[in-house]
């Protein structure tokens, strides 16, 4: 575990096992090699090489920035040799992704997330100086969260769910935070009730298994069973199932192919309008 001094009032981050001390340009996070080298454990210099070996599928300005040494003292920051003189390379969060994209052992998956949502969604730092988008960073930005939309919905999400996807995959993609552009932090919730999981409706129904629970949704409309190709049952939502507030949600797990894991969440009135179904069956 690596100790920081606390520089510029940017916290300390803590990473799977290992401690970094956040840096940022213009208000931004951003990482330098030594420091993807240390939080993935790999040998000083590969982060580096990897970058070099790959530079043309870099955009500089939006994936990395070049800052000379004397820029880095004047502005604080970070701490460095008194002795450099060239221009050091900083990632930005797009950049960081592209360049640990190929890392597949057990360290990579297990920090990937970590960095994504403790070490650069923390931005305390002032900007300095920040640029306007350039017009054409503007029009990516827009069709970007406009495809991202689109998809989001063909994955079954819809309102508030459908809009976080697509900021998060624009904001990923581009660097620009479309909600934040409007001032918008957050997204309220349609309505109070909690998203509840097959096994707390089978809870609250008296004690049903989460299996019990989903041939109900079935029985009742609310869902359809498939099998996918190693026979494992998943569901789909009907229209009476979207209408009664369930929605797919993002699990943060991977598939095996690195695609995510989504998981059927169920509005908890969905207990009341089960309960009714159920009573009117049996009557």
């Amino acid at each position: 575990m690596t100790a920081y001094s606390p520089n510029m009032n940017l916290p300390v981050v803590q990473i799977a096992d290992t401690q970094v001390q956040q840096i940022a340009y213009k208000g931004e996070p951003v990482v330098t090699f030594a420091m993807v080298d240390e939080i993935h454990q790999r040998a000083d210099g590969t982060a580096g090489r990897n970058f070099r070996e790959n530079r043309d599928r870099f955009d500089e300005g939006r994936d990395f920035i070049r800052i000379s040494a004397d820029e880095i003292r004047r502005h604080k920051i970070m701490e460095i040799s008194s002795k450099a003189h060239g221009d050091v390379v900083l990632l930005t969060e797009r950049g960081y992704l592209k360049l640990v994209k190929p890392m597949q052992d057990d360290r990579a998956w297990e920090v990937q997330g970590e960095m994504i949502d403790c070490y650069f969604k923390v931005k305390n730092a002032e900007p300095l100086d920040r640029p306007i988008m350039s017009t054409a960073l503007s029009r990516e930005a827009r069709l970007q969260f406009k495809q991202s939309l689109w998809l989001a919905k063909q994955c079954k999400l819809d309102g508030n769910q459908a809009i976080l996807s697509a900021n998060h995959a624009t904001r990923v993609l581009t660097g620009v935070d479309m909600m934040g552009l409007i001032g918008v932090s957050r997204v309220e919730a349609p309505d109070d009730h909690q998203d509840i999981n097959p096994s707390e409706i089978g809870n609250r129904l008296g004690g049903f298994k989460a299996v019990a629970v989903n041939r109900m949704l079935c029985d009742h409309g609310y869902q359809v069973q498939f099998r996918d190709y190693k026979g494992r049952p998943y569901y789909e939502l009907t229209d009476k199932g979207r209408a009664a507030g369930a929605r797919m949600k993002d699990t943060k797990k991977k598939h095996d192919n690195g695609t995510p894991v989504l998981q059927l969440m169920w509005s908890s009135r969905i207990v009341d309008a089960l309960r009714g179904d159920l009573e009117g069956a049996s009557a």
